[in-house]
């Protein structure tokens, strides 16, 4: 099972950057929980994405803010365990490192071959 976790922000919002001690249990987290193959992959999502239409058999492409919304998606983890029970371990672990807030998750639908067309 695969696990997307992530925490919001709201436009305008920043998050104060992680203290030293915080920047040093963050790096153990990661280098454990990437080791043992728990955390699949980390990043961020940013506000300027580009666009692929399709509208009639043509292709528009375009360049712009398009995440819209009062709450932004800076951060996100793809998480692999065996139960919601043990990734919420992870997240709690996780959470910890970052210091008070909150972590969302959601557990990622498997996709195969023959779903996609």
């Amino acid at each position: 099972m695969q696990f997307f976790v992530y925490f919001t922000l709201k436009e305008g919002e920043s998050m104060a950057p992680p203290s030293p001690e915080g920047m040093a249990k963050m790096g153990k987290f990661m280098e454990k929980s990437f080791n043992s193959g728990k955390i699949v992959a980390t990043g961020q999502l940013p506000r300027k994405t580009t666009q692929v239409q399709l509208d009639q058999g043509k292709f528009s492409i375009s360049d712009g803010p398009f995440i819209e919304g009062k709450e932004l998606i800076p951060g996100f983890t793809v998480i692999s365990a065996d139960s919601k029970e043990e990734a919420i371990e992870w997240v709690k672990e996780l959470r910890e490192c970052m210091g008070d807030g909150v972590l969302k998750m959601a557990q990622l639908s498997a996709t195969s071959q023959d779903d996609l067309c």
